[in-house]
């Protein structure tokens, strides 16, 4: 079985692109292991965990991913297949009963934020953004109580879906054409042992 590590979790953008680079590359025997972050993805593949990671590289509108930029500094590797994504952004609370108005904060993933600024600045000015590691992290955060009921989500829709949250507003990217690059790695010694 190919083990196939990814930035995120269940319901993040990086999950999908492992699922799209997966069909698009015929990998047969997949199995997908979130592991939320650049960081964690390089270190299972250096333990063995897994044996290819899949990373957001660039973002058309907030540029390079630093998060994978430096987790990939200094390391060898292969790049195995590339995948760009359409990112939509929507806009989460935990229930429809909570007013928008006692909403003080959104939680996500420190690009989502970047990319959304724009919209949330001025259709939700009372919301404080929050970084937290993941899109699909601070949905699944939202609804098991890890962040209180004052703060929204941004995140995939189908994230905000599958952890029942309830939408406030979809596609609220700043740009329309709001895509992002992701590679899928391999580490360079172990290229020769490719599946």
């Amino acid at each position: 079985m190919i083990k196939i590590g990814y930035q995120g979790i269940e319901g993040s953008n990086a999950e999908q692109a492992a699922r799209d680079l997966v069909k698009k590359l015929s990998l047969q025997d997949v199995e997908f292991v979130p592991l939320v972050d650049s960081t964690r993805v390089i270190k299972s593949m250096k333990t063995g965990e897994v044996d290819y990671g899949v990373c957001a590289v660039y973002n058309s509108v907030a540029g390079m991913v630093l998060e994978t930029f430096f987790a990939t500094n200094g390391v060898e590797l292969f790049i195995k297949g590339e995948t760009t994504m359409n990112i939509h952004h929507c806009l989460f609370k935990k229930a429809p009963d909570i007013p928008n108005e006692s909403l003080k904060f959104v939680a996500s993933h420190v690009l989502a934020i970047k990319q959304c600024e724009n919209h949330i600045r001025y259709s939700y000015p009372n919301l404080k953004a929050i970084e937290v590691e993941d899109t699909g992290k601070a949905a699944k955060d939202l609804s098991d109580g890890t962040l209180t009921d004052e703060y929204a989500v941004l995140c995939r829709k189908n994230a905000g879906e599958m952890f029942n949250l309830c939408l406030i507003d979809e596609n609220i990217e700043d740009y329309t054409e709001n895509r992002t690059h992701f590679c899928l790695f391999q580490l360079k010694e172990s290229n020769s042992n490719a599946k």
